[in-house]
């Protein structure tokens, strides 16, 4: 592919194509109109800080056999055909089809939280709605009846369809009812009462999916109202026929409908991955037998570890919720999302956490009651004292069950084989007064940085301004703030960014200086710090870029003289 020629069976040059990522052809006759569009592949990705699922909605790949074999088919494809009448005003829908593949539907209450809140109305809006809606009311009524009669008519203007078909939609869906409470909704809604009084254990699903039938009508007339009527019936009626794979796929039973839907998939593997190789030849039957014989070990092994994944996962929401501590479930919450690089960091996260409910658990003796009384006075010593005693029994509980969670998501893991649809960029950076600009991927990746070092101590009191990576594995760091400078570092076990050092712009003497390494930082003489009996005055950064480090130093400077503005120095 570097040189772009192909060797074998002969020699040639080739050509890369691409798909388009949204194609469009309209064409017009005296008698006809043909409209064909294809949206080859969309995907909504989550911006959320504490998202619990990285992608919204994503297409699923197809099988590994069938891509192979035939190019990418479009996500969505729409055609419409349509007669037009030389002496009738008749509306004659010719053909009507829309496609749409297999797709992943994911939603956590963070995002519906954030939905709701966009498309809620205030009171001010509402009033502004009633008056404009008073105005329209008013001048309909200086309009002449013949007008008005004939808008009526045109709303029930009939059309006939020769063919309108809607192909059959099957969805994945998740819903957790982390990442977000009822209380950040602006107002009371019929959602929030609903997920409030399903309870937190009930109502989260994992990978449900749900089949509904295709939707066709042939040679028929409709007006637009009785079209959306039999749509909606239709529809209506596949969901309800639907609602046991919504049961079935509860967390606290382990998903049962998702662990029989798994082996059955891994025994038609087995059967079919071979049966498409025997058609091509001996070499590709092996591999397909190969490719059989993984899938229903995976779909057996990684099903069950994974049910009973899930069935620990929600009793440790449950013993977390019992703990009455706001900060300790959000920890619990920001941990478990952090979906571990390799099956080792896993394990490692699920020991760490174990150790760590236990040592909280008896430390929130003392801890709780003091913290409680420095927030709320003597009440809230009382309080701590409570949460201080709940906490020392299910905090370690809930360790135990999350260390058992995560081993057996590790085993799962493991032996999943299937790709892991991820997000097609990191997270866009908002800054905090909440204008929208274009989207920089530099800037994305430094924020999220920023964000992941030392458990986000620095991301609430500093703005983010550029980083730099020291090594190029890129896991060491040098990140620069408005308030501090700090070198990053991401540990090989457990997969987390803490600092190596973190000097603020008042420490430092003076401006940083360019050397043929880096960039050289110097201290003050009490702000020297000391390591293994000596003094550390200076810190070295190395940037092997000439150019990048003089930009890097020129933002520092200008950080360093805005923080001495802002401080009064």
């Amino acid at each position: 592919f570097e040189s772009m020629k192909m060797i074998k069976p002969s020699q040639c040059v080739i050509r890369r194509s691409f798909e388009d990522g949204i194609w469009v052809q309209l064409s017009k006759s005296p008698h006809s109109m043909q409209f064909h569009a294809k949206i080859n592949r969309l995907q909504f990705d989550n911006q959320l800080r504490q998202a619990i699922f990285p992608t919204i909605l994503s297409p699923l790949p197809p099988p590994k056999s069938v891509a192979a074999d035939s190019v990418p088919k479009p996500f969505i494809e729409a055609s419409l055909m349509t007669r037009i009448h030389e002496h009738s005003d008749l509306q004659q829908i010719k053909y009507f089809k829309i496609l749409i593949q297999e797709m992943n539907l994911k939603i956590d209450q963070g995002i519906l939280n954030e939905l709701l809140a966009m498309f809620a109305s205030d009171v001010h809006t509402l009033r502004a709605k009633e008056l404009a809606e008073f105005k329209e009311d008013v001048a309909l009524t200086k309009r002449e009846l013949k007008e008005e009669a004939g808008v009526s008519m045109q709303a029930k203007r009939v059309s006939f369809y020769d063919y309108f078909h809607i192909s059959p939609i099957k969805i994945h869906v998740s819903f957790s009812l982390q990442g977000g409470s009822m209380s950040d909704t602006p107002q009371a809604n019929i959602m929030g009462v609903f997920l409030q009084s399903v309870g937190v254990v009930l109502t989260d699903v994992q990978d449900v999916v749900f089949k509904l039938g295709y939707f066709e009508r042939n040679h028929s007339f409709y007006n637009n109202s009785q079209l959306t009527s039999e749509f909606v019936r239709h529809y209506s009626g596949q969901a309800i026929k639907q609602m046991y794979v919504l049961v079935l796929g509860l967390d606290v039973l382990g998903n049962p409908f998702g662990l029989l839907r798994g082996l059955s998939e891994g025994i038609e593997d087995l059967f079919y991955e071979p049966y498409q190789g025997a058609i091509q030849g001996p070499q590709e039957f092996a591999e397909g037998l190969a490719l059989g014989v993984r899938s229903l070990f995976g779909h057996a092994v990684g099903g069950a570890a994974g049910a009973v994944s899930r069935i620990t996962g929600t009793l440790g929401k449950g013993l977390a919720a019992l703990t009455l501590d706001d900060d300790y479930q959000k920890k619990r919450r920001e941990q478990l999302n952090k979906r571990p690089a390799t099956a080792r960091e896993g394990f490692a996260r699920g020991g760490k956490g174990l150790v760590m409910g236990v040592f909280d658990g008896v430390t929130g003796i003392v801890r709780k009651p003091m913290e409680g009384a420095k927030q709320e006075g003597v009440s809230g010593f009382f309080k701590g004292v409570g949460k201080g005693l709940v906490g020392v029994v299910t905090r370690p509980t809930s360790g135990v069950v999350d260390f058992a969670s995560s081993s057996l998501e590790g085993i799962r893991r493991i032996t999943d084989f299937t790709e892991e649809i991820r997000r097609l960029r990191p997270p866009r950076r908002f800054n905090r007064d909440g204008i929208i600009r274009p989207y920089i991927r530099e800037e994305a990746e430094g924020y999220n940085l920023l964000l992941e070092t030392d458990k986000g101590k620095y991301v609430d009191t500093d703005e983010y301004i550029t980083h730099v990576k020291v090594k190029e594995d890129g896991k060491i760091v040098f990140i620069v703030t408005d308030k501090r400078l700090m070198l990053a570092k991401r540990g090989e076990i457990f997969g987390a960014w803490d600092t190596e050092w973190v000097f603020a712009y008042t420490e430092m003497k003076g401006a940083p200086k360019l050397t043929n390494k880096g960039i050289e930082i110097l201290l003050k003489e009490k702000e020297k710090k000391k390591l293994f009996g000596s003094h550390v005055s200076k810190k070295d950064v190395p940037i092997a870029d000439p150019k990048l480090a003089h930009e890097i130093l020129g933002k520092i400077t200008d950080a360093m003289e805005a923080d001495k503005i802002e401080s009064g120095v």
